[in-house]
């Protein structure tokens, strides 16, 4: 993949994982969303067992209603999984040792170090989150959407930083979706946004 092929990757990932429309459900029904992530995964060698959960069947309104309410359960309802896309929850609050905030050191918070970093390098690229994303700049599709950015122009060595600081957390989103009865459609998702971010990132299984 050059350049322009991974920020589109990006920005196609961002919509994956973002609640589901009707642009998305007609690449999905015809196997569109299959080729061409089929495409990269034999470029990258991976398994094509991780991209089952693309051949997905039934109408657009149905399979639409079927990621819509997964997709609610998992991530939106109070009373469902709440399964957070947010980095900061999966990590520490803070890495400062001087902050006597009680819950400075525990995970599962908003706002943290990571929210206020990405903060920062929005502000120095001139960009800005959207208004539903504004208690959680750290969110994955805002940071996707910003990978996608550094693929237009950053370095390399910022862009292997970004993922590295950033996007270290997807196998341990991927465990907690493991864990809640997950679609298989969000399965695959996760499972190909991890494999290429490894490749990017130099790593080795």
């Amino acid at each position: 993949m050059n350049s322009q092929e991974k920020e589109v990757f990006c920005q196609l990932m961002a919509c994956l994982v973002s609640p589901p429309d009707q642009e998305i459900v007609p690449l999905i029904r015809q196997g569109t969303l299959h080729a061409l992530m089929l495409e990269h995964l034999r470029s990258w060698g991976g398994e094509e067992r991780f991209l089952d959960g693309f051949l997905l069947d039934g109408d657009t309104e149905a399979l639409l209603k079927e990621l819509g309410e997964t997709y609610r359960r998992l991530f939106l309802d109070v009373a469902g999984e709440r399964i957070s896309l947010v980095e900061s929850y999966y990590k520490p609050w803070t890495q400062d040792m001087t902050c006597s905030l009680p819950f400075a050191s525990e995970r599962g918070n908003l706002m943290g170090d990571s929210a206020l970093h990405l903060s920062v390098l929005f502000q120095e690229a001139g960009l800005q989150a959207g208004e539903e994303f504004r208690g959680c700049p750290d969110h994955l599709v805002i940071e996707l959407e910003f990978l996608a950015h550094l693929y237009r122009g950053a370095t390399e060595i910022d862009i292997r930083t970004f993922i590295r600081d950033h996007l270290d957390w997807i196998p341990l989103l991927k465990e907690e979706i493991k864990k809640s009865h997950p679609h298989p459609f969000y399965v695959s998702v996760l499972e190909v946004l991890d494999l290429f971010l490894k490749k990017e990132e130099g790593k080795r299984e």
